[in-house]
């Protein structure tokens, strides 16, 4: 016991000095924070300044109602109106050349854009629009809503109805959404409870390839340097697999812990530092991360790890390089990626059998009950469940790759058959 304890503080602490730990343990939150934050910030920065946008109306009936209606849309930070819309003369004769003028103000920065409202516009359904920049597709869709809600309001006017009537008639509903618990109801954005779900699968997702690859990446190093023999000298091989996997998962459980505390402190006061970025984002509800969902976050950690660990270490032991492994870690890779996307389907029913099915499937568990547990609750019964059927396949996984292990380690050359694996382990 004392030399395997050796050898995972040698595993550990090689990784957690490195770097290239210290870089990736703090980039990773940071790359939350902006994902939480930038787009609060960078709404505020897209919305700063006027956009002049300038109409040759020939119907002489939509400026009006382009005006007013412009006028509505505000600027989160400051109030003030977003668009201008001025009108501008011109006739057959004289449209040529109006527009050479238009043209060159958008140059020169004194108009964002300019529409041509020709009088069939009614039954066409289409109009001219000018801008520099025509793939900005928020303004786009901003003048097309602007030019359709008149022209819908003359067409009303026409009918004989009231537009202002129909426009509340009309008006969209939105849901005002209530996470329901044990605790009871809270409201919560099921965008972002979706987002931290899916970030923490995510996060899951990469740890479980970076850290087995270092299982496997540590096992191919010594090998090729013929550390291994040295170890072998002094320790068993089942106790050098056990260091490695107990050294890389500590380093990996402080890089994970780590992450949750930061996913913690995301949850109970990002969004509250996004208002303050984004004043009009007063009415956004904070989503909040339950101590039994952090709890089963660093539990399928552990699951995921000495799992695939497993796996990753006896592949290091039959290649001989780097190179070699990119062939082997597909056996790891593709579980790992297919419950990845698989969230994308159960997703739109956590309780149904798709989901119920591959979530205890112990390759499978790691990413698919977390998220099942992150975005509502799983029966207690489906929990240790999973837990009990992740457990076997870990102990039958190590006692197979361990057999693999206590061979391979010791090859050098060429690698070996598929038959030849199958002996080291009928005969380890």
């Amino acid at each position: 016991m004392s030399k395997s304890w050796i050898l995972v503080k040698r595993e550990c602490l090689t990784r957690v000095k490195t770097k290239g730990f210290l870089v990736g343990t703090l980039i990773f939150p940071v790359f939350v924070l902006l994902i939480l934050f930038l787009p609060a910030v960078f709404m505020r920065m897209g919305t700063e300044g006027v956009r002049r946008i300038a109409v040759i109306d020939f119907t002489g009936r939509l400026t009006m109602p382009l005006k007013s209606a412009a006028a509505e849309i505000r600027q989160d930070a400051t109030g003030k109106s977003l668009y201008t819309v001025t009108a501008e003369e011109a006739d057959s004769k004289t449209l040529a050349s109006v527009k050479q003028t238009l043209n060159r103000r958008i140059l020169d920065g004194r108009l964002e854009a300019f529409m041509v409202l020709s009088p069939d516009i009614f039954d066409s359904n289409r109009y001219e629009l000018y801008a520099k920049n025509i793939s900005n597709f928020q303004l786009n869709r901003t003048l097309n809503d602007l030019v359709t809600g008149a022209v819908s309001k003359i067409r009303l006017s026409e009918s004989g109805l009231n537009p202002e009537f129909v426009s509340r008639l009309n008006r969209r509903v939105w849901a005002k959404t209530f996470k329901v618990g044990d605790a009871g109801a809270k409201e919560e954005s099921g965008e972002i409870a979706f987002m931290i779900s899916y970030i923490m699968a995510f996060m899951i997702y990469m740890v479980l390839i970076f850290y087995g690859s270092y299982v496997m990446r540590g096992v191919i190093e010594d090998k090729s340097s013929r550390v291994i023999e040295v170890l072998l000298s002094s320790a068993r091989p089942h106790q050098i697999m056990t260091g490695k996997i107990l050294g890389i998962g500590t380093a990996g459980l402080i890089q994970m812990g780590i992450w949750a505390l930061c996913l913690l402190f995301v949850s109970a006061y990002g969004l509250t530092l996004v208002k303050l970025f984004a004043p009009g984002a007063q009415n956004l509800p904070i989503p909040s991360v339950s101590p039994w969902t952090l709890l089963a976050f660093v539990a399928f950690f552990l699951i995921g790890f000495f799992l695939y660990s497993s796996i990753y270490a006896a592949m290091g032991s039959i290649g001989n390089a780097e190179s070699e492994m990119q062939n082997l870690q597909w056996w790891a890779l593709a579980p790992i990626m297919m419950s990845f996307f698989l969230i994308f389907a159960i997703g739109k029913n956590p309780e149904g059998p798709l989901a119920v099915v591959t979530s205890l499937i112990p390759f499978f568990s790691p990413i698919l009950m977390l998220y099942r547990i992150s975005v509502q609750a799983v029966p207690f019964y489906q929990v240790i469940l999973c837990f009990a059927l992740c457990l076997v396949c870990i102990v039958g996984m190590v006692w197979l790759s361990g057999r693999i292990f206590r061979i391979g380690i010791l090859m050098y050359g060429k690698r070996p058959t598929l038959p030849e694996v199958l002996k080291w382990i009928k005969y380890s």
